[in-house]
């Protein structure tokens, strides 16, 4: 087991960005053993935000809607208050009954897409490697508190946006998970294929599956829908085409699978606000 002191630290935010984006409310490292230790997530009024709990050793129980998890080394829930459900230090007389955990209680509008995009690909239990990114992060954090380091302003909104961006990376793209079959098929052929006029027609006849059902692995697995994941191929490629060739519009318009010059420049002003020519303008001359 990793050896932290326990203890916690509260932060009361004083800029206006935290309040109205990401803020940190609480965090610590706690030992539980053979006591009632026991929250119920619907009650706790004055408990505002989001948690997330992170197993270090021993184990707690998470329960939620009759589903009882149980949180081993490496696992956390991540929950938003109120909510209908409970965790707990689980009654037992043995040596084992004890739970060594790290929480983090945080707040802001800014993170309700991280938690609903977290919640839709793990549910409330998330598996993270003790040498993670986000584990990392949080125990620099923590352990620059215990050596009385005082949060300058910002930092603290910095920390947790650079925190949850690394959890759901981790969420959605973990080094053990495999595309599923079908979207690793559909990946390889729009990277293969985006220099034509294709139509995704074609790319599900291809690898045999309907294409309602592709959309549906695809937006589970990569957070966008096959269409747009083309359009970012194209736009990426010609992204790369502006700024390192003397192409016009209408020829990068075209090495990119784009129908017309003027579809392109449409496409790229409405992702990226700003239309080829006045970013390669840009690009080159700043």
């Amino acid at each position: 087991m990793m050896q932290y002191q326990p203890g916690n630290f509260g932060f009361i935010p004083t800029d206006c960005i935290a309040k109205q984006s990401l803020s940190i409310n609480d965090l610590g490292v706690e030992y539980r053993k053979s006591e009632d230790y026991r929250y119920e997530n619907s009650s706790r009024g004055e408990y505002q935000g989001y948690v997330l709990q992170y197993t270090l050793d021993g184990y707690g129980i998470y329960e939620n809607q009759g589903i009882l998890y149980k949180l081993t080394k490496g696992k956390a829930f991540l929950i938003e208050f109120p909510e209908e459900s409970q965790y707990y230090l689980p009654s037992d007389d043995s040596d084992e009954n004890h739970w060594t955990f790290f929480y983090l209680h945080f707040s802001g509008p800014a993170v309700e897409p991280f938690f609903t995009r977290i919640r839709e690909l793990s549910g409330p239990i998330i598996e993270l490697g003790v040498d993670s990114l986000p584990i990392s992060l949080f125990f620099e954090l923590y352990e620059a508190l215990h050596h009385q380091k005082q949060l300058e302003r910002y930092i603290g909104s910095e920390w947790l946006y650079r925190f949850l961006i690394s959890l759901l990376r981790n969420v959605e793209f973990p080094s053990t998970r495999k595309l599923s079959p079908h979207v690793a098929s559909a990946i390889d052929w729009m990277k293969r294929n985006y220099t034509k006029q294709v139509n995704l027609e074609e790319l599900h006849q291809e690898i045999g599956v309907s294409y309602s059902h592709l959309t549906r692995q695809f937006c589970k697995e990569q957070g966008i829908s096959p269409v747009q994941f083309l359009t970012h191929i194209r736009l990426e490629q010609g992204m790369k085409l502006l700024l390192g060739t003397n192409l016009s519009i209408d020829e990068i318009a075209e090495a990119c699978g784009f129908s017309s010059a003027n579809y392109f420049i449409k496409v790229y002003k409405k992702v990226l606000h700003t239309t080829p020519g006045e970013y390669r303008r840009q690009r080159k001359f700043s």
